[in-house]
């Protein structure tokens, strides 16, 4: 049963509340934001600026270099190549990975786990590691709003090239703009540990997102489809 529809069925209080979180991180086609955001690994850190009505040329900046760290640099890479990078900053696709869920009390309130379904926009590696991910979802007692979106994989997983990802996990922290009425993305972490031959290494990102500034594009021609979780890059440094 869906998570939504289990909601609905218990008659939970907050049933509204999870729909209206979700109506709030889907936000309209138009809307566009300028960020700074910090990236760092344990060897690295990038700092990037994005401003879209900034010259074409200057819109993806970034603005500090420090560490030696070539995986991040393709992450930054990916990211700059993006058509419009500040889409990552949106879960507009949030709803439609909610798969069959339970409902988890907690001394906070509750908590929803769901099956996470394979998205559209994910690729082969992604797929496979969203087949065998279960998600949670919370949301800010006091206010209603998404808080937190956390995925870990159940099982290790072998992958084509003989990887075996034994450990897989990611995390969403969310903030929300009074003004626009948006949720969006503040923080974002990735870990996986894996390795082939009988070696094994890990691998953690951490963004932090900062100065986040909405407004609305010329017109509404905007993209709006969250781009996957960077688990190529984490798979790639692993033995």
């Amino acid at each position: 049963m869906s998570v939504l529809a289990l909601c609905m069925m218990l008659a939970l209080p907050s049933a509204a509340d999870l729909d209206r979180a979700l109506d709030e991180a889907e936000p309209p086609p138009a809307l566009r934001a300028s960020f700074r955001a910090e990236l760092s690994t344990s060897r690295a850190v990038r700092r990037i600026e994005f401003d879209p009505y900034a010259d074409p040329g200057q819109r993806f900046r970034t603005t500090r270099v420090t560490g030696d760290d070539p995986e991040l640099d393709a992450v930054v890479a990916d990211w700059a190549a993006e058509r419009q990078p500040d889409v990552r900053l949106f879960a507009d696709d949030l709803r439609a990975s909610l798969g069959d869920g339970r409902i988890l009390s907690e001394e906070e309130g509750w908590r929803l786990e769901f099956r996470h379904k394979i998205s559209p926009n994910d690729g082969a590696v992604d797929a496979a590691v969203s087949s065998r991910m279960i998600g949670r979802l919370s949301l800010d007692p006091a206010s209603g709003r998404l808080d937190e979106v956390s995925y870990s994989m159940m099982e290790p997983l072998r992958l084509a090239d003989g990887l075996i990802l034994m450990s897989y996990r990611q995390r969403y922290g969310f903030e929300h703009s009074r003004r626009w009425g948006v949720t969006y993305v503040s923080s974002y972490d990735v870990e996986a540990r894996g390795g082939r031959w009988g070696l094994a290494d890990s691998r953690r990102l951490e963004v932090k997102i900062t100065d986040v500034s909405f407004g609305l594009a010329g017109d509404a021609g905007q993209e709006l489809a969250s781009a996957p979780a960077p688990v190529p890059w984490m798979s790639a440094g692993l033995p």
